[in-house]
């Protein structure tokens, strides 16, 4: 869960990991031709070219009027480009997931993070509770595929619990797993042109919609795989419900399942290392619900400061985002001057066109907002905005802050502002939002009125008071990369956490 606290107090949330995407209509048909597996999108009505025409065109225009932050990666003119020739392929009758392939990888060549298209919600259903799906964990390493997580034994009796773990997959179906991965690389929501997090949204059961969704392959599964011995290995295993193995999962792994924490605090060393894990940015540190996060830093720096560390350690690995203050508080216990955390906080309008086609209507208190001579409206009333001030007691020694592809949001722009104001050494892999900010807060979803596809369009663009990176498509490059193997994953290995400790120990 992605959540984004807007404007004191109203709180706005989206699952942008579980959304489903689409990609490019000629890939998609190149793969579909040669799948062996049942298209799932043979019982969707087929809609005329009219329909589709003005299903798009309600996308096009709401994405036009509504995102303020549209061009920030992609110019106009070849948004434009996009559009117009995703628009023309619209020639013939469809269904609505073949629409829906066509529209993704358009929207995704916005390249934001928080802007994805969604499968009509009867699609997501049938995925999401009685079609069966691939029996695998996968995770997308260096533009590879792996079997993380083995489940086939629950759909073929007589395979080995786990045996395919750390097999690379070189074929579904027939379809190259380089095709597949192009395929939904192409279509997953994502900020600049960050490629960490691509990859980690395509890890996990996401893999297993996707090849649904966007290829149209469903089991069973004519595999041909690849082992430590570089041997190819052909098999085929039958699908299992994704209820089926999500509980399994909870069950053989539950190293895997979220923490019911949302902080922690440790310290290594008899105190003068100290490591601070921050899940999300959001609801409570502790499992027992009672300890906010404003407590938890207060109380952490506290016994930090208590405990005379010289170094700190902050993992905010796999942190999706949060309450956009707490990443304003954190930074103001690492910094010892007063410091300016946004430079500015965009929305192109008081009021939109598209609302006709959201759930509820679209509203900017106007009390927290003011709109000036550009037209615009900016978002004054922000907890965010204006000087803020350093939190005491703050720390002052060495930082070290662990991040990867999943570090995305709010966290992004914490570690924007600590990499800018010079606080931290970086390890691990790239961070998933861009460094200069990105566009969320209020996020209605537009539901089209044929189709039934849903567009997420976010509304406030994030401008960070940060300067001097070049590199204004990416996240942060860690200082310190660190790079895995399917074998390393396997095993547990936290190779970010090592690398950490050995630089505060020299340090």
């Amino acid at each position: 869960m992605k959540l984004r606290l807007i404007l004191s107090g109203i709180l706005i949330a989206v699952c942008a990991g579980t959304v489903i995407s689409s990609a490019f209509t000629q890939n998609t048909a190149s793969a579909q031709n040669t799948a062996s597996a049942q298209n799932t999108t043979s019982t969707l009505p087929k809609l005329s070219r009219e329909q589709l025409a003005e299903d798009f065109q309600v996308a096009r225009r709401a994405l036009e009027e509504g995102h303020s932050g549209i061009y920030r990666y992609t110019s106009k003119a070849e948004m434009d480009r996009v559009f117009d020739t995703a628009a023309k392929s619209l020639d013939h009758s469809m269904d609505a997931l073949e629409f829906y392939r066509v529209l993704a990888p358009a929207v995704a060549a916005i390249k934001c993070g928080h802007t994805n298209v969604s499968a009509p919600e009867a699609v997501r259903k049938d995925i999401n509770n009685t079609l069966a799906v691939l029996p695998f964990q996968v995770r997308v390493l260096n533009k590879q595929a792996f079997i993380f997580r083995d489940f086939s034994d629950l759909s073929n009796p007589e395979n080995k619990q786990g045996a395919l773990a750390g097999r690379l997959i070189r074929s579904i179906n027939g379809v190259p797993a380089s095709k597949i991965l192009a395929v939904m690389m192409a279509a997953v929501p994502a900020d600049g042109d960050v490629q960490s997090s691509r990859e980690f949204r395509l890890s996990g059961w996401t893999f297993n919609n996707y090849l649904v969704t966007l290829l149209g392959i469903s089991g069973p599964y004519e595999l041909v795989l690849v082992g430590a011995d570089k041997k190819e290995q052909k098999l085929k295993v039958n699908g299992v419900e994704l209820p089926k193995l999500q509980q399994a999962s909870k069950t053989r792994f539950p190293q895997d399942q979220g923490l019911e924490r949302g902080a922690d605090l440790k310290f290594y060393d008899d105190g003068r290392i100290a490591k601070i894990a921050i899940y999300h940015f959001g609801g409570y540190a502790d499992p027992e619900k009672k300890q906010d996060f404003r407590d938890f830093y207060k109380e952490s720096f506290e016994a930090i400061h208590s405990k005379g560390a010289r170094a700190l350690i902050i993992d905010l690995r796999d942190n999706g985002g949060g309450e956009d203050e707490l990443g304003q508080l954190l930074l103001s216990y690492l910094v010892d001057k007063p410091f300016k955390y946004y430079d500015d906080l965009v929305i192109n309008s008081m009021s939109f066109s598209f609302s006709k086609y959201t759930a509820r209507p679209i509203t900017v208190p106007e009390k927290l907002v003011e709109t000036r001579a550009d037209g615009k409206v900016h978002a004054v009333g922000h907890p965010n905005w204006g000087i803020k001030q350093p939190n005491q007691p703050t720390f002052t020694g060495k930082v070290y802050i662990l991040i990867n592809g999943g570090s995305f949001s709010t966290t992004s722009e914490f570690l924007s502002q600590a990499h800018f104001h010079k606080r931290a050494t970086f390890i691990g892999d790239e961070s998933a939002g861009g460094y200069y900010g990105n566009s969320s807060g209020i996020m209605p979803l537009v539901t089209l009125p044929n189709t039934k596809v849903g567009v997420r369009v976010p509304l406030l663009t994030y401008y960070m008071a940060v300067s001097g990176y070049k590199a204004a498509a990416h996240g942060i490059v860690p200082d310190y990369k660190i790079e895995y193997t399917i074998e390393d994953l396997l095993a547990g290995t936290d190779k970010d956490i090592g690398m950490a400790l050995r630089l505060a120990r020299k340090d």
